[in-house]
């Protein structure tokens, strides 16, 4: 069997079901993320600027002298050309922020010359299945939810537990497949639905939707802790525990 796990943009996807356009669905946004010096003094903290249509963000993992850059815009359609090309992305970047304020500039400055900037756009991947043949996929490669879920690494990890369990729960790979789907579809199509074209609550795309925002955020003391959203944990886990068909080996 083959197990393609190798996300969004998936080789073996491409290989098993096809090219990317037919199960790609574009969200309307683009980013750039990028290391660069903390000369912000910032520790164990992020910090956030918008305005309609574009955002940015710097954020501190632990007391370093680096720090992580990030860049998001919405645009309508994907910008093809740019994919494969670094210098394109650094000038439709540089390009799109070109005139603000606060700390844009330095973000851009950094992004130009960095070694590690990572440019894709915002999307997700909706596939009719997740198996062909011998061949399943798992994770970003099967489902991409989009980091604007925040369920990417959850979606993914149940969907290998839920995989892995079937294939050991199953003589025959075809219904381990098809059962490994069956349990874990539903879970993930509730997370990608959290989300929709242009509706990102951290990046708002409209002054309305920044002002509703802002306005939710000034309501927040603390940081809300709890289940989340339903979705989150709308599976139980199967526990798989004796479930080795008759004849297999460990």
């Amino acid at each position: 069997m083959v197990i393609g796990a190798d996300g969004l943009h998936s080789g073996v996807r491409a290989l098993a079901f096809g090219p990317e356009e037919q199960f790609h669905r574009y969200l309307g946004y683009c980013f750039a993320g990028f290391t660069m010096h903390n000369d912000f003094g910032l520790a164990h903290e992020g910090v956030l600027w918008s305005t309609p249509g574009r955002g940015a963000a710097l954020y501190a993992v632990g007391d370093s002298d680096t720090i992580f850059g990030f860049l998001n815009f919405t645009r309508p359609e994907p910008p093809f050309d740019a994919f494969r090309n670094p210098a394109a992305q650094r000038e439709l970047v540089a390009e799109v922020f070109e005139g603000d304020g606060w700390e844009i500039p330095r973000l851009v400055a950094a992004m130009r010359t960095a070694d590690d900037l990572f440019f894709d756009i915002v999307s997700q991947i909706h596939l009719p299945r997740w198996s062909s043949g011998r061949v399943a996929l798992v994770g970003d490669a099967a489902h991409a939810p989009s980091f604007l879920t925040g369920q990417g690494s959850s979606t993914a990890l149940v969907g290998a537990y839920v995989l892995a369990g079937e294939l050991a729960s199953h003589a025959d790979h075809t219904a381990a497949f098809a059962a490994y789907e069956q349990t874990a579809r539903p879970f993930v199509e509730a997370n990608q639905a959290l989300v929709t074209v242009g509706n990102a609550t951290m990046f708002p795309a409209t002054p309305e939707a920044l002002a509703e925002r802002n306005a939710g955020l000034r309501e927040l003391t603390t940081l809300p802790v709890g289940p989340g959203r339903p979705e989150h944990s709308a599976l139980v886990l199967p526990d798989f525990t004796g479930r080795r068909p008759a004849g297999s080996r460990v």
